[in-house]
């Protein structure tokens, strides 16, 4: 097998099963969703979605019509999401600053906010074809059909699982990797997929992070955070004082959190990224919040020399889609993402040259020193 037409994903699964080392599949969609699907029906609450929402710990949930007599299951309507029911809250008129929901907000039915007909996959779409229809569509969840019927769903959280799989096969197939030992013999077939793993546990946030990051300052407001996103496509700005030292991170969902009630869902497609979610009247008081009201000011962040797996895992345990990454001085030298790792989860499902995943001898010292 010539070396540009290895994959990482083939390489892990050819040796774990010649060392007998146990390896769950992940090649569909089927493999690694998650069937224990939460679902609500049209004529639940936006109050009931909520409550639902924060006692399951979930930030999407599958909308059904009952079934008419006769019929046997629930049908399929679509997705509301957690952006869908913070776009409902409003900025509490008191001097406490804090959250509250309209009571129309709360009263309005799922049947006007749902997502209907959502981009969707099979049991067996492979699992690159998954990753992308996210990365496209800017999601966080796709659901699983088998025909009509939703039998589960795959989220970023499922997606970063696979990365967890992988390391622990990698590392139960070579021990010595995790006191940084690179493969030493350069002549065999096997010291060459050994090249591709240790090159996949080691591979830096540098390497993958989005540099050409746009800042904003505390004292910009909310119009030119949604102008940025919405322009760009992003879902987090991070801001920077004038020593352009990084200070804070505004997320859409904070700025959903800070939008006034708007109603109903507008009936035709979105033409621009959020358009829907972001919508208000241009002269509301709330567009001209400074960001330095709403930027959460304490968030993790890593430098770049940080590996991705590690990014990986810090995003997992605490719950976060984003992390900045910062030099000594505290300056900004890039983000990653949710977006980023599923590109690099992607990686690991195509060739290993196209892939970056086959180091020279300079970089495995590199590496290992």
């Amino acid at each position: 097998m010539e070396n540009e037409q290895i994959k990482l994903i083939d390489v892990i699964e050819d040796m774990c099963s010649e060392k007998d080392v146990c390896l769950k599949p992940m090649r569909v969609a089927e493999d690694i969703m998650n069937a224990d699907v939460k679902t609500l029906t049209l004529d639940h609450t936006v109050k009931h979605c909520l409550k639902y929402m924060e006692g399951h710990r979930i930030r999407h949930v599958a909308v059904v019509d009952l079934p008419n007599e006769g019929e046997k299951k629930p049908y399929f309507i679509g997705i509301v999401s957690q952006r869908d029911v913070l776009r409902l809250s409003a900025r509490d008129t008191e001097e406490t600053g804090e959250q509250k929901i309209e009571q129309r907000a709360l009263r309005q039915l799922l049947v006007n906010i749902v997502a209907r007909k959502p981009r969707s996959v099979s049991l067996q779409t492979p699992v690159q074809d998954v990753i992308m229809v996210m990365i496209c569509n800017h999601i966080d969840m796709v659901p699983v059909l088998d025909g009509a019927d939703l039998v589960g769903f795959i989220t970023t959280t499922d997606l970063m699982k696979i990365f967890f799989r992988l390391d622990k096969a990698i590392h139960r197939l070579f021990p010595e990797f995790k006191k940084g030992a690179p493969p030493v013999d350069t002549a065999s077939e096997s010291s060459a997929k050994a090249r591709i793993l240790f090159s996949w546990v080691f591979r830096a946030v540098q390497e993958i992070m989005t540099e050409q990051v746009i800042c904003l300052e505390p004292q910009d407001d909310l119009a030119r955070a949604i102008e940025v996103m919405q322009t760009e496509k992003f879902r987090h700005v991070p801001i920077i004082d004038e020593q352009g030292k990084f200070v804070g991170l505004v997320s859409d969902r904070d700025i959903l959190r800070n939008l006034p009630y708007a109603g109903r869902r507008p009936p035709l497609p979105p033409k621009k990224f959020r358009e829907h979610l972001f919508a208000t009247d241009s002269w509301t008081e709330n567009l001209q919040q400074p960001l330095d009201s709403i930027m959460v000011r304490k968030v993790s962040h890593i430098s770049p020399g940080c590996s991705v797996c590690k990014a990986v895992d810090t995003m997992y345990r605490k719950k976060i889609s984003c992390l900045p990454v910062v030099d000594k001085r505290e300056k900004l030298l890039g983000i990653v993402t949710v977006t980023d790792l599923m590109r690099v989860l992607l990686s690991a499902y195509e060739p290993a040259e196209k892939a970056g995943l086959i180091p020279s001898e300079s970089s495995l010292c590199k590496l290992s020193g």
